[in-house]
């Protein structure tokens, strides 16, 4: 099985937590992140110094771009959920880099995502 990591978990990371470290490196399989990740982590860098960490991050490992279908994917998931559950733009962009890829979201964030039904979760229990 292959995964999409979001934000939350891979700013854990980031953050040296070791728990979440720990459940990265027993992921058995690939595992990716999206460009929204990407450019969520650049924005919320406290310094130059983390800054170069993340761009470091996103050199390594495979990010996945959008695509016009991610685009018309995000677009539906927010005519069906921003009014009734609050989805967010980048939140969108992620659940639908998810399901067009065919992926797993790996998040601890259930609450922005569990009312998508063709959305594969996987909450860490770090």
């Amino acid at each position: 099985m292959a995964y999409l990591v979001d934000t939350d978990v891979l700013i854990d990371v980031s953050r040296d937590k070791e728990a979440a470290i720990e459940f990265l490196d027993q992921l058995d399989d690939f595992w990716l992140m999206s460009i929204i990740t990407a450019m969520e982590l650049m924005v919320g860098a406290r310094n130059q110094k983390e800054v170069s960490e993340i761009d470091q991050l996103v050199a390594v490992y495979s990010v996945i771009p959008l695509a016009a279908e991610i685009g018309a994917t995000a677009y539906r998931l927010l005519k069906k959920f921003a009014k009734s559950h609050g989805l967010r733009v980048f939140d969108s962009l992620i659940a639908a880099t998810a399901i067009e890829e065919n992926l797993t979201l790996v998040t601890k964030n259930k609450k922005h995502f569990q009312m998508i039904d063709n959305l594969k979760l996987e909450i860490p229990g770090y």
